[in-house]
Formats: structure tokens, sequence, C-alpha cells
């Protein structure tokens, strides 16, 4: 049942706030941009001007969180390499400012509602905005503990303090805005829009990097060339980060068809085909084995849930001869493009891949990562912390670094586990593991209860989501990087919205 608006006095007061914030918005960032100038500081000047112009086109406009959503998945890969102040340990970064926006359009909207003069409406809509599921409880505890972490153990309490709201709270809150917010059945087209932009994009900013060696986004600290090899990241931090997120846009485009009954005509199909080839060829330009294993078992894992569970409610099976044809020739392509890459474009990377040193390595550093966790069980070492303490109990010690067959470990704990039970201690790692059972079960309990064939492919593509983000997360400390957990939570807000049966919010600039 959705909540109608009642026009009331609060109408005119929310328009009265709604300007008055754009007209702060515009006045501030005019005057920070004025005293930039004047310094020479030319460029952030521009960011600022440019942020403080968004906030008031934002406040504005009819703009619904849902448009705010769908601006910032399709640009933030660029807008956050851009737009950010300072350039080196930004303060104000784009997704920071775009889901502080959301909290705060949330907020004046919930307030605009309980102004109404009927009770029944207010008591509903205030029973609907303070709904929580067990993912976000648990994912908000773990949250307040990494912020406790940084705050109390960190050697570096700005650094520290950033992974905290990156990693953990800019996350809960694009799932929670995803999940109450966005509606697969109204946005849908534009998102898979927005996945093939994606997807296109990233492939080609890819290959540009492998083929010339050139970063386009340089990050501090984010080298495209490490030990030799050019490592792939694209415009995000990491080349895990550009890998994974690839996984997650070809989970996604193998399910928009039928996810949202997509009909496309001949150049619609060829463009859908081209973006999803491109999707799976960018989770593989980093070179990373467990992505590429990840792929075909997500891809694999979908077709089957999609195909047994659909058959079970049904009592007759999808049509999947229609499927194979596409799915072999994207195999195809994924295996002949690997192949080639390993072999022809990348042979000192192809050698590392077959060398099992590299195997050996990264056992060692789980032997080394898990030491370090039963060290120290309660606190951990601090978040951020792992490599200054890995550094001191073992270059700066007498202690060798942990060997498996004259392999040594690395300073990084390879793993998401083992991060967050290194860095956040074992009730961090309770706590971290309760949230992502939580997180699987929406869409575990959602397929048993489908009750229609687009529910199955919804969760379906759900749970192979989680797949991916999981395999990989088991041998890449992935977890670690904002932008991927962004994407990877807000996929499955949104997912996990698309069928709910609960009260629903109206947009909330309905009431500013």
């Amino acid at each position: 049942m959705e909540i109608q608006r009642q026009r009331s006095d609060s109408f005119y007061l929310s328009s009265r706030l709604h300007l008055t914030a754009a007209f702060v918005s515009l006045t501030t960032g005019a005057a920070i941009a004025v005293g930039l100038c004047a310094r020479g500081n030319y460029r952030d000047a521009a960011v600022i001007t440019a942020m403080s112009l968004g906030i008031a086109f934002v406040f504005s406009g009819a703009v619904t969180l849902e448009t705010v959503m769908l601006a910032w998945f399709v640009t933030t890969p660029v807008a956050s390499f851009y737009l950010r102040y300072p350039l080196d340990r930004s303060i104000i970064t784009y997704d920071r400012l775009i889901f502080f926006l959301l909290l705060l359009l949330m907020l004046i909207g919930t307030r605009s509602i309980f102004f109404d003069s009927f009770p029944d409406v207010r008591a509903k809509s205030q029973e609907a905005a303070f709904s929580l599921t067990k993912f976000e409880l648990a994912w908000a505890l773990l949250s307040i503990l990494a912020l406790a972490s940084g705050f109390m153990h960190s050697n570096n309490l700005a650094y520290s303090v950033r992974i905290a709201v990156d990693a953990f709270w800019l996350p809960l809150f694009a799932f929670y805005f995803a999940r109450r917010y966005f509606s697969m059945r109204n946005s849908g087209r534009m998102l898979v829009i927005g996945c093939i932009a994606l997807a296109m994009f990233l492939f080609v900013n890819g290959s540009y990097e492998v083929a010339t060696g050139v970063d386009l986004f340089q990050y501090k600290g984010a080298e495209l060339v490490r030990e030799g090899e050019r490592r792939v990241n694209g415009p995000f931090l990491s080349d895990s980060s550009f890998a994974i997120i690839c996984l997650l846009l070809f989970v996604i485009l193998q399910a928009a068809p039928r996810l949202i009954r997509l009909r496309f005509d001949r150049s619609g199909k060829l463009i859908y085909f081209v973006a999803t080839v491109c999707a799976g060829l960018g989770a593989l330009l980093s070179a990373f084995r467990v992505v590429a294993m990840a792929i075909f078992i997500c891809w694999i894992g979908q077709i089957w849930l999609e195909h047994r569970t659909t058959g079970k409610l049904f009592c007759k099976s999808t049509s999947i001869r229609r499927r194979l044809l596409p799915a072999a020739a994207i195999g195809i392509i994924l295996v002949l493009f690997g192949g080639w890459f390993v072999l022809r474009a990348a042979p000192a990377l192809g050698a590392r891949l077959i060398d099992p040193r590299s195997a050996f390595g990264r056992l060692a550093t789980w032997q080394a990562a898990t030491i370090i966790a039963f060290e120290n069980p309660l606190f951990g070492v601090g978040l951020g912390n792992y490599a200054d303490y890995f550094d001191q109990s073992h270059y700066y010690s007498d202690e060798e670094p942990e060997e498996v067959l004259e392999t040594k470990a690395a300073n990084s704990p390879h793993s998401n586990l083992l991060w967050i039970a290194s860095e956040l201690g074992f009730p961090g790692l309770v706590l971290y593991i309760a949230a992502n059972v939580f997180l699987f079960l929406i869409g575990w309990r959602g397929l048993k209860a489908a009750a229609d064939r687009q529910q199955v492919v919804a969760y379906s593509c759900y749970i192979a989501l989680v797949l991916a983000y999981w395999i990989s997360g088991l041998t890449l400390a992935s977890g670690y990087y904002s932008d991927l957990n962004l994407y990877f939570l807000f996929f499955l807000g949104a997912l996990s919205a698309q069928f709910r049966k609960q009260i629903h919010l109206p947009p909330v600039s309905n009431y500013i």
C-alpha cells in the first residue's frame, strides 16, 4: 500500500527550506571558491563550485532520491576522481557528499510527513521509516566497532577514520537507500543502461592502460605498475576493485533481460551483447585467477538456480535453449581472450599465473595473518594498522616472515575474513560473518518464497552477486575498498527491494 501525500501547511514550510538550502549552498560555495582563487588554487575552486552547484540543483529541482542514486551510480567512477577536496587526503569526496545529501533529503522528507494532521498516516509512515533488516543492524554494529578501533588503536587516525567511513558506513547507507527508495520496476531500465555504459567505459579504460601503460586516473598510492606488471585499476583505487566491479556488472547484465523483461531490437541486442562481453573481459584484465573462476561459478550457478526454482514453481523449465547460444558465444570469447592475453599480451603475467610460488606466498600470508589475529584476539591490531604491525613484528625484529617452500608472506592479509579478524579482533569477525550470513539469507529466503519468474531471476541474481563478492574476497582483501563495497551493497539493496511487501513511502522530494 502506498501512502499518499495530504496537503497541509508543511508543504510551504518545506518549500522554504528547500530554497534556503539551495541559496546557502550557492553562497557558501562561491565564498570558498573566491578565497581559493585569491590564493591561485583554481582547481580546488572549480571543484567546490561544481559541488555547490550540484547541491543547489538537488534542492531546487524536482529531484527524487531515486534520481540522485542513479546519477551517482553512473558518474561516481569519474566524479570521485575529479570532485574531491583537498586533492590529497580528501575531506570532501563525491561519495560522501552524495550520501550526505541523500540522508539530508530523507530526514527533511520524513520530518515533513510527521507534520501531517492524520495520525494513522503518520504512524504508518513512522513505522516504515525506521525499519531495519538484521543485516543492517549487524553491519551498523560492525561499523561502530571499526570507527571505535580507528579512534582508540590506530597509528594514523585520519587514515583509519577514512576507512571506517568509506568502507563501512557509506556502503551501509547505499544498501539502506537502495532498499527503501529505489524501485527496479520504475528505474530498472535506466539502471541497466547505466550498467551497459559503465561496462563499456571500464573495458575501454582498462584496455588503454594495458596497451599504453598510461594511468588515466592517478590516485596517490594506486600505481598502475606493481612488481613489474601492469595491474589495471581504471578509475578505482585498486585493481581488485576494478576486476570485481566488472564481475558484478557481468552478473547483473546476464540477468537484466529477464529481471525487468527487456525487449531489444537488433541494434539493442548487439549493444547489450557487447556490453556483457566487455564486463566479462574487464574482470579478466587485472589477471586475478580467483575472479576468472568466480565468473564461471556465478554464471553457472545463476542459470542453475533460475532453471531449478522456476521448474519447481511453474511445472515447466525456463527456455534455456534460447540462452545457450549467446552464453556459449560469450564463454568462448572470454576463454579465447584470456588465453591470448596471458600468452601474447602479457607473457610475464602468464608466468606469474602458472608459477606455484604465488600460491605458496598466499598460504604463507594467510598463516601470518592468522598468527596476528590470534595474538590480538579481542581488539585486533587496530583498523588500518596491519602493515605497520607486520613490519614491526617481522622486519624490525628478530622474527623472520612466515614462509611456505621458501616463499615469504606479504604484509597484507589477502583475505576479507583475515583482514577483519586481524584488525578488528574476533568480535569484529563474528559481526562480519553474521552480517554476511543475514545478507545471504535475504536472497535465499526470497528465492524460496518467490511467486513468479521475475522474482526468481531477481533473487538468483542476488545470490550470484553475493557469491561473486565472497569467492573473490577469500583470497583478496577486497572489502577494504569503498568503491567496491558501495556498488556491491547498492546492487543488493536494489534487488532486495524489488518485490518487497511492505509500505512504500513516496519520493522524499514530494515533501520538500
